[in-house]
């Protein structure tokens, strides 16, 4: 059984991978626009490392993804 090897990444290391800083982490959060963080105590919050590449990736895949042809009549 492989065992699976999750990684917390804090609020400065998100923002290490993000162009993005605190307000507008949080901001996207409220719209459900980037991962939630996990509490991990009563001051402590975490994100996941794969859900932060998840969404890394999944703004690439926004970008190359090719539109659907419009159709004109």
């Amino acid at each position: 059984m492989e065992k699976s090897h999750k990684k917390f990444l804090r609020l400065p290391e998100v923002r290490n991978r993000v162009p993005f800083g605190r307000a507008t982490i949080y901001r996207l959060i409220a719209n459900g626009e980037f991962p939630r963080p996990y509490n991990l105590g009563a001051r402590a919050v975490a994100w996941l490392e794969e859900d932060i590449d998840a969404w890394m990736e999944s703004r690439v895949n926004a970008q190359i993804a090719p539109s659907a042809p419009k159709v004109v009549r």
